[in-house]
């Protein structure tokens, strides 16, 4: 089975205040699930992890039971590459440092 790809600037969903803009509610779920995976990999000290969040896709009209794994990448402009190792849903996510969702100081 193969999933989507995902190529995600995290800046496309901040105002200038970097707060999360206003936007149509699917599009803001969105920005949170992809803000999720980010506060998942830099609250913790690992280099690949299981980050406890559920897969969103829903492969054939039923929930994936996948968790997504999720690493930072600093070969490749620290994106954060991550994956559903069941359904294949997989993408990286950029402009994510100093968000709101980035947790690297504090961690």
């Amino acid at each position: 089975m193969m999933g989507n790809n995902w190529v995600i600037d995290l800046r496309h969903y901040l105002n200038e205040d970097g707060a999360l803009a206003e936007m149509p509610r699917p599009v803001s779920r969105l920005a949170n699930y992809f803000g999720r995976i980010v506060k998942g990999v830099t609250s913790r000290n690992k280099d690949v992890l299981t980050t406890g969040i559920r897969c969103r896709r829903r492969p054939g009209h039923r929930l994936c039971l996948g968790e997504i794994i999720a690493y930072i990448d600093y070969e490749r402009n620290s994106v954060i590459v991550w994956s559903c190792p069941i359904c294949g849903d997989n993408g990286i996510i950029s402009g994510w440092g100093g968000t709101v969702w980035d947790w690297l100081m504090s961690a």
